[in-house]
């Protein structure tokens, strides 16, 4: 009885350690069946202080031992102490960047930073002089982008827990994604949040282990999925805009209203607030759409709305419907630029700028590459420390199909009379065109590159290798392998090897090989024609009969032994079709493997060979020189288009310059 009674006490506390959405109306909660583990969720209540640019604010974690571990520590990221001054490891890797101004002209206003006053577990004694700092990643002691606390009493295996944290926070002036500028806030990565316990067995880990790494300028976010609720007071002229659905506003009597905010299922919460902002509210597929725009900018109001409700209607076909009842869009005035394309649970930002010409779709552009993220990295939530690709890559595959397939393959991003380009197009030539194509694989974490991050492994690479497959094994099979991956490990923490399992499975064969070379190797793809040759074979039969030189037989057509010699002038290899293109009209398609360096074919014909193309249909996304692709046995007027496209190729680097639009 003893023992009943003690089972019974403790299910009693552990039902008291997890948020009581009961207290929420059915209105206002979103799912009767969670979507997640919720292992870790908060509960915020913050006041924004607008004047000294601080933040007052007391938290409640509910979190749950996800493994059978004992755990004797609790790591938390302080990501505004990235901010703090020139010591931090973000600085010291941002340096010479331009994301801070030089540290001779700087002010106070240019830094922020973060401070737990108090933790305690559930209501006990004040524990935070057990925090210390710790750098896991590198050699910096004083970074403080990280905090620990040693817990007094180990959390058991499969247990529950709660943290209480009183918190402080100066803001910084924005200089990526979060801060402030005049009376602009965007709050991103503004509170202490838990780092992910990984059990033996979740992506790496071949023992139980935290994950929460240090702040750099090259990486973003990894966090479990929970509930949020979050109340904001803030001065009563601003408009909030949040994660999540607003429950309700409350007017105060000293001029400044609270915002409450409700989220399930979801991995991290931001904010915004400001006393300019319009709001356009429109409801689409059972989804309150919110636009958050300063007036200049609402000439653009229907492309991003529009552009928001093509990828919605989109992904909810090739991966499944957008579960959540809310998504906002933040268009950060010109000033705090700085804040815009980046994305959060339900709430995106998107560059703003007056008038933006329609032949240059930005607000599309943006807007469509952070509802994507929604997907991966928001539902799919890889560690984009670790594995940027997973989430980059992904999002720039399938933004880059959204916008073809809205406004058009050749013209989806700029579109002049005189010079165009598709988004997918985009993403290639940022890949092709890196100054050095070889320079490391994409599975290294952020912040381990050799000098800098190239944003095209992360982004462009993985977006041509991802078309490269699809040209492989077929868009029915790439939908299918896609749409598999996606609602196998919706909710949960895949790695790169959980991908690959699934392309295996989904092809019916060991795509291994494929890997190695696009995601582990540094190498780049380069297929050739390198010659075409004929010669005339003898239209007569020459010989001795019978005592004499005589013709045998006369054949008045001629007749030609064609030979062509494909290349392949770098390290990967990849099957490719070859269309060979005769003067008479006759095509023939060959298949080559693509292994050896040089494959040749010989034909007998009656007709000159007229031209030769490898991989006529651009299945092989990936080749880094398409103009070697094809070669003609006689010079052709229309060659001079070759100069034209290398022109307007030109033209079209000139444009990626605007890429901070793009």
């Amino acid at each position: 009885m003893g023992k009943v009674m003690s089972r019974l006490s403790l299910m009693l506390v552990m039902s008291c350690l997890i948020p009581d959405l009961s207290l929420l109306s059915a209105q206002d909660k979103w799912f009767e069946v969670p979507l997640s583990e919720r292992i870790a969720s908060y509960d915020i209540d913050v006041v924004l202080d607008t004047a000294a640019h601080y933040l007052k604010a007391t938290q409640t974690i509910y979190w749950q031992n996800p493994s059978d571990d004992t755990i004797r520590t609790i790591p938390f990221h302080l990501y505004l102490n990235a901010f703090k001054n020139t010591e931090s490891t973000f600085y010291q890797e941002s340096y010479g960047s331009g994301r801070f101004p030089d540290a001779a002209h700087t002010t106070e206003a240019d830094w922020g930073w973060i401070n737990i006053d108090k933790i305690k577990i559930e209501d006990g004694e004040d524990i935070s002089s057990q925090l210390r700092y710790i750098h896991p990643d590198d050699d910096n002691t004083k970074d403080r982008t990280v905090v620990e606390l040693v817990l007094s009493t180990p959390i058991l295996p499969r247990a529950k827990t709660i943290l209480k944290l009183n918190w402080t926070a100066k803001i910084p002036k924005i200089k990526i994604r979060t801060g402030y500028s005049k009376d602009f806030y965007l709050q991103a990565q503004w509170f202490p949040k838990i780092g992910v316990y990984e059990p033996a067995g979740t992506r790496f880990a071949k023992t139980g282990q935290w994950n929460c790494h240090q702040y750099y300028p090259t990486t973003e976010y990894y966090a479990n999925f929970g509930n949020y609720n979050v109340s904001i007071n803030a001065p009563a002229n601003f408009m909030v805009g949040a994660s999540g659905t607003r429950t309700k506003v409350d007017a105060q009597a000293n001029g400044t209203s609270t915002h409450y905010f409700h989220g399930e299922d979801i991995i991290d919460f931001t904010w915004t607030a400001s006393p300019n902002f319009e709001v356009v509210r429109e409801e689409y597929s059972g989804i309150e759409l919110e636009l958050l725009i300063n007036s200049e900018y609402t000439c653009c109001t229907d492309r991003y709305l529009e552009s928001a409700k093509y990828a919605i209607d989109y992904l909810g076909e090739k991966l499944m419907p957008y579960p959540f009842p809310k998504l906002t869009i933040v268009v950060p005035p010109l000033h705090g630029i700085n804040a815009g394309a980046m994305e959060y649970p339900t709430l995106v930002t998107a560059p703003g700028m007056y008038g933006f010409p329609d032949w240059l779709r930005s607000p599309e552009y943006f807007v469509i590459h952070e509802f994507v993220h929604q997907y991966f990295m928001m539902m799919v939530a890889t560690n984009e420390f670790e594995e940027a690709w997973m989430d980059e890559g992904f999002t720039s595959y399938w933004k880059s199909r959204i916008l073809d397939d809205a406004y058009g393959v050749k013209n989806s991003v700029i579109d002049l009379p005189w010079v165009r380009m598709g988004a997918m197009e985009f993403f290639r030539s940022r890949y092709v065109g890196m100054d050095n194509i070889h320079l490391a694989e994409s599975t290294r974490a952020g912040w381990e590159y050799p000098n800098g991050s190239p944003r095209a492994l992360f982004y462009s690479k993985p977006a041509t290798w991802l078309k490269t497959l699809e040209g492989v094994v077929g868009i029915d099979k790439m939908d299918e392998l896609m749409k598999t991956y996606f609602n196998r490990w919706k909710f949960k923490h895949p790695c790169r090897y959980d991908f690959i399992d699934v392309v295996n499975e989904v092809v019916g064969e060991n795509m291994n090989w494929f890997f190695d070379y696009v995601l582990y190797g540094t190498g780049a793809c380069d297929y050739a024609v390198g010659s075409i040759q004929h010669v005339e074979m003898a239209t007569a039969d020459f010989g001795v009969w019978e005592d004499s030189l005589m013709v045998k037989k006369q054949n008045p057509l001629k007749k030609y032994r064609a030979k062509v010699v494909l290349e392949r002038l770098e390290d990967i290899q990849l099957p490719v079709d070859v269309l060979v293109h005769f003067a008479d009209g006759t095509e023939v398609w060959e298949r080559w493997d693509g292994k050896a360096r040089t494959h040749g074919l010989t034909y007998d014909t009656d007709a000159r060979i007229d031209y030769v193309e490898i991989d006529p249909l651009q299945k092989i996304y990936m080749d880094i020189n398409i103009l070697n692709n094809s070669k003609r046995t006689k010079p052709d007027t229309r060659s001079i288009w070759a100069y034209v496209s290398s022109w307007a190729m030109r033209i079209q680097q000139v444009f990626q310059g605007v890429s901070f639009f793009i």
